[in-house]
């Protein structure tokens, strides 16, 4: 449903767009009175904001970032005035016309020192098809009007801001929806990837490696998994959730799995059954002789026998 709201002081402007984005420390740029007005409109889980306010600063800060209120990219088109982007160690000035993306789950700063309009798309990360690690390459990076990439994609912002109270009579979440799938083609052009479809099977074996070289923790888990690759627990999942295992069952596994390759080793013979599990992770020993023969249908130590 679309809403607007005018404020007329900067306390009331700071406490909206913590609201209506993420949590956000703000800050006046300039004396006198401050005004503003912010439209919204809500297209499926997508967000199209408009902007118009006096010179202000907004900051993301480190603490702000582990709040849990949300995972979202932001990508800004400047309708007017100018814009200052810091993510990433990158800084990047915005002029009419440009386009730029950056992560609420990494620090930003965000600052306009003159009157400034800008159309804001706050988009899920599960919603993008291009990985964190593949967006942490381009956040706070200008996609320049006149940059060819950017044709097709900054029309549509400009016309989904332009129009942003009439969505609800004609549905723009495919047109929404349209246009991020085209923004991630273009900062995939940008990067020079060939495609991005494949994006989360990359992902998966990232994953996947990254479990087989930390098997041996017994505290290897979905939250260690997620901080790791920079991404939410919940991404995790979905990242697996059409796969044959769950995150939870790829561990045991791949933990098993290396402890049948253990156990089959005529040098680590004289190791005991326990002490195989344990250096797969697995330091109960009827935990880990319940599991095994489950996986292999048989104990750890009647297969160690028979090989």
């Amino acid at each position: 449903m679309y809403q607007i709201q005018h404020v007329d002081s900067f306390t009331a402007w700071s406490r909206l767009i913590s609201d209506a984005f993420v949590q956000l420390r703000s800050e006046q740029v300039t004396g006198g009175h401050f005004t503003a007005s912010l439209g919204v409109n809500m297209l499926g889980d997508i967000g199209l904001m408009r902007i118009n306010a006096r010179p202000h600063a907004v900051q993301r800060t480190t603490d702000l970032t582990n709040s849990g209120d949300g995972e979202f990219y932001k990508v800004s088109y400047q309708l007017d005035g100018y814009g200052l982007l810091v993510q990433d160690g990158r800084e990047t000035v915005l002029a009419p016309g440009d386009l730029a993306i950056y992560d609420t789950q990494r620090p930003y700063t965000l600052a306009f020192e003159k009157p400034a309009t800008v159309i804001v798309a706050l988009i899920p990360h599960h919603q993008f098809r291009l990985s964190i690690e593949q967006v942490g390459q381009v956040t706070a990076l200008a996609l320049k009007g006149n940059h060819p990439l950017s044709g097709t994609v900054a029309p549509l912002m400009n016309h989904l801001g332009t129009n942003l109270a009439q969505w609800d009579e004609f549905g723009g979440y495919p047109l929404a929806r349209n246009t991020v799938d085209l923004l991630a083609t273009a900062l995939g052009g940008v990067l020079g990837l060939e495609t991005v479809a494949d994006t989360k099977t990359r992902q998966r074996e990232k994953i996947t490696s990254y479990i087989d070289n930390h098997l041996g923790d017994a505290d290897l888990g979905p939250a260690q998994i997620a901080t790791a690759h920079f991404i939410s627990v919940r991404t995790l999942h979905s990242l697996f959730e059409n796969q044959p295992h769950s995150v939870a069952a790829l561990i045991r596994h791949r933990r098993l799995t290396e402890a049948s390759r253990l156990l089959r080793d005529p040098l680590l013979s004289t190791h005991s059954v326990q002490a195989i599990g344990a250096r797969v992770g697995i330091c109960d020993a009827a935990g880990f002789s319940r599991m095994f023969s489950k996986e292999f249908g048989c104990t750890p130590g009647k297969y160690r026998m028979e090989q």
